[in-house]
């Protein structure tokens, strides 16, 4: 596992590094630890090197870890951050980047573990794949697809059209129940009678769901109750 911490203090880099290796051994895990004092030395290094998890500090300098989240989200909506800071009262705002953590650097002993678990979790259910077999029409094909890379399926007629990260479209024949049935869809809700999204890659604005490319949907009334309680649940992934 590749790890990047961005703080400015460098007196933190040898406790936390040690406590990652000794959670990451514990768990049967090999970790690569690179630190970096000032966050656009980090971007400007991040465009080439593939990280498993980012361990930012909030109250930096020039560009702080926030910024530096929105920088990182506008590359790769699946960066898996948890914040380290000083700052109890910041914990609020990490709700709005769907951070995996927020540690307090004076309880980092205590709440570090909890954080790295959390990890552990999503990098095992970023890995489930399943198999959809594209209609006739679309070539038929058989196709491996991480349900991670899934942001929302909408029905059209009999097919279902599933959406990706990438832009890419699958046309299947499936309806969203079949889907909601699968394990693998455990965080996936319905916000409108055609429609279900992913709840980790989408932000609630109003009465709309907003996509990682900036697209809109829209929630129906009778399911706007479901969708805020579903999405606030999973925002609960944050350490507070």
């Amino acid at each position: 596992m590749n790890a990047a911490i961005v703080d400015d203090e460098p007196a933190f880099f040898s406790q936390i590094s040690e406590l990652l290796q000794v959670i990451a051994s514990q768990n049967n895990v090999n970790v690569k630890i690179d630190f970096f004092k000032q966050a656009d030395e980090f971007y400007r290094h991040y465009k080439s090197e593939k990280y498993d998890v980012l361990f930012l500090d909030i109250d930096m300098p020039d560009i702080n870890g926030f910024e530096l989240t929105e920088m990182l989200q506008r590359q790769d909506d699946n960066v898996k951050i948890v914040y380290i800071t000083n700052r109890d009262d910041l914990v609020v705002y990490a709700f709005r980047y769907k951070a995996l953590g927020f540690v307090r650097k004076k309880h980092i002993e205590n709440e570090l573990p909890y954080a790295m678990s959390t990890l552990f979790n999503e990098i095992k259910n970023s890995s489930k794949s399943v198999i959809l077999t594209e209609v006739r029409s679309k070539g038929g094909n058989i196709k491996s697809v991480s349900v991670d890379s899934i942001v929302y399926i909408e029905t059209h007629g009999h097919d279902a059209y599933v959406n990706l990260l990438n832009g890419e479209q699958l046309v299947v024949r499936k309806s969203l129940s079949e889907f909601l049935r699968m394990p693998e869809f455990d965080k996936f809700v319905y916000i409108n009678s055609g429609t279900i999204v992913n709840l980790l890659k989408i932000k609630l604005q109003g009465t709309n769901v907003v996509l990682p490319d900036e697209k809109v949907l829209f929630i129906s009334r009778r399911r706007m109750k479901d969708v805020r309680d579903a999405y606030l649940k999973s925002l609960r992934r944050v350490l507070i």
